[in-house]
């Protein structure tokens, strides 16, 4: 089967079952009463960055895990981009501006996790402890600290009176089939995810491109699909937490799966095997995240497109930081 039909296979399952869990996800999140900011930022992120841990796995096997870290910071990149390109196409509202505030700690999460993993790339073979590099092992125990103070931050549920929450509790999907549903969901995404990956960059690899750029611009557009189909089914539904939260989150899970991936690798630092277009990509996504947090704790509604270009602005920097990938590898 050809390359390029296997590629729109696979990414048609993945927006099918990216779309499940956006529907999944709101429930679980109303059931349980953890909160759409923590179901997205944790359960869902984790699984919409299914294709980015497979994708990695692959390439470490392979060796090409130039690819592998390419595809996880170019992934924040392009969650970034699809935020600014989501807050676009509602011409009326902002979604930054309607999220929980405590969006801006997950967004600034993200930011210490890419930069320690910037840091990684710039600072080499420097301080190894049994064969993993520094970076990945500071970013596995960070995130974890992080996970923990999102959790104690997370907000409660909304206060309604006993008969309007009986009625709300009886009018919900009930948990159960939420979480089936979740399960079967992920499962698609896991199995599709890895031909999707694998026709991506064979695709690719038919243009002429090194494998550190294929990572940063085309690998991550096809496994951000399940975050696309998420972000604008959640988007359409009004559950802008959980849009935000699974992109922010998705953007930490990202950094974090360096970790695992050294641990695989056991040739000392992971991050030394990449090259200049990924420690471009690693600094604008840093660049970008900063940015969507400015955004976050922006809490004016009104918006006047030519004075605050916020959503544009952030495009832009996406284009440049590919156009400056692009050019350091030449």
């Amino acid at each position: 089967m050809p390359a390029w039909l296997v590629f729109i296979l696979s990414a048609a399952a993945v927006v099918v079952a990216g779309m499940r869990i956006a529907r999944a996800g709101d429930t679980i999140a109303e059931r349980t009463g953890l909160g759409k900011t923590w179901v997205g930022v944790l359960l869902i992120a984790a699984t919409t960055s299914l294709p980015e841990l497979t994708t990695g796995i692959f390439a470490v096997r392979q060796g090409t895990a130039d690819l592998a870290i390419g595809d996880l910071f170019g992934a924040g990149m392009t969650n970034m981009l699809i935020l600014a390109v989501a807050d676009l196409a509602l011409m009326y509202r902002r979604v930054l501006t309607r999220v929980a505030i405590n969006q801006a700690l997950v967004g600034t999460l993200a930011i210490c996790l890419a930069t320690i993993g910037a840091a990684g790339i710039l600072t080499g073979p420097h301080l190894t402890w049994l064969g993993v590099g520094w970076a990945p092992l500071l970013i596995g125990v960070s995130y974890i600290a992080g996970m923990r103070l999102i959790y104690l931050n997370r907000a409660g549920p909304p206060f309604m009176a006993p008969g309007e929450a009986t009625g709300a509790a009886r009018r919900a999907p009930g948990l159960k089939p939420a979480l089936v549903s979740f399960g079967l969901a992920a499962a698609v995404i896991l199995v599709a995810s890895r031909y999707l990956a694998s026709s991506a960059a064979e695709v690719a690899e038919q243009v002429g491109i090194s494998t550190g750029f294929m990572g940063v611009a085309v690998v991550p557009l096809t496994t951000s699909l399940p975050e696309v189909a998420v972000t604008f089914a959640a988007v359409r539904a009004g559950s802008y937490d959980l849009a935000v939260g699974n992109l922010l989150g998705s953007s930490s899970f990202n950094i974090a799966i360096l970790l695992p991936l050294d641990v695989m690798d056991g040739n000392g630092s992971l991050l030394l095997q990449s090259g200049p277009s990924v420690t471009v990509a690693a600094l604008f996504a840093v660049l970008l995240m900063g940015q969507t947090v400015i955004e976050i704790l922006n809490k004016a509604e009104r918006r006047i497109w030519f004075l605050e270009p916020d959503a544009v602005f952030r495009v832009l920097t996406y284009a440049l930081g590919l156009y400056l990938s692009y050019r350091v590898q030449l």
